[in-house]
């Protein structure tokens, strides 16, 4: 385990060694969340949607989640064909402890690009309480390991492609992050696409969170079922990366 934990302090110590990019990530958050925020919550009738402010800033924390996580896995593929991959695999660490470090990675970048977003927000929505951010941190950080799961699992693709990788999962994103409930509630969303909404986990992931914030629950889908899928996205991708891992990355060439 002290491995494992050496291991993803590694990864970790690089984010926080780039400190101006977290301050400017927190800083791009800021602006987007006082400027369009602001322009957003005027023309969002605020009778229908009660604080959308906060609404709007979970939905783009939801997004940093997103970038986050996508990068976490994103790096693991670029270090396959980088020739970093093997190194790792060759320390004397299993392939499932690999796994874990990942994990715990994603974890952290994830806090470390959220976290403080989110109590701006709480703060000046006048909704910052103990028990909100932390389980909101938790909805975020479980729905951060889901898509990097995600984009670890489609990784066997970049080890024979790694443009078709890279238009796959811009793709995806685009999917993913337009066809959900990150910005409008599913029951405003035109009928001709909600149906696809409905299978976005970035869905579930910000009703989830909006619900522990104490958002309007009729304006939310089903708080259980938005749980049992977050989790079940995140532990499903988890456990098809791990195969991934200890199956297909055996012998990958570097580009």
């Amino acid at each position: 385990m002290n491995r494992v934990l050496t291991l993803a302090r590694f990864n970790i110590s690089m984010i926080v060694a780039e400190k101006m990019g977290l301050i400017l990530s927190w800083a791009l958050f800021a602006l987007q969340f006082g400027i369009f925020g602001s322009l957003m919550s005027h023309l969002v009738q605020s009778n229908k949607v009660p604080n959308y402010f906060l609404f709007y800033g979970v939905g783009l924390m939801i997004i940093t989640v997103f970038d986050s996580a996508s990068f976490v896995g994103r790096r693991f593929v670029e270090r396959a064909h980088e020739g970093e991959l093997p190194y790792y695999l060759s320390l004397p660490v299993s392939r499932r402890g690999f796994l874990e470090s990942q994990a715990i990675y994603g974890v952290m970048a994830t806090l470390l690009r959220a976290g403080p977003p989110l109590i701006g927000v709480l703060a000046f929505t006048g909704q910052l309480t103990l028990s909100g951010a932390f389980f909101a941190l938790v909805a975020l950080t479980t729905l951060g390991l889901g898509i990097s799961g995600i984009m670890i699992s489609f990784s066997f693709i970049a080890f024979k492609s790694i443009d078709i990788y890279n238009a796959m999962i811009a793709g995806l994103s685009a999917v993913l992050v337009r066809f959900s409930t990150v910005f409008y509630p599913l029951i405003f969303i035109p009928s001709f696409y909600s149906p696809i909404a409905v299978f976005s986990p970035l869905t579930y992931g910000s009703d989830l969170t909006r619900w522990v914030l104490g958002v309007d629950t009729n304006l939310l889908l089903n708080p259980i079922l938005a749980v049992v899928v977050v989790v079940g996205v995140a532990l499903g991708t988890l456990t098809l990366s791990a195969g991934i891992v200890d199956k297909i990355i055996e012998g990958v060439k570097a580009a």
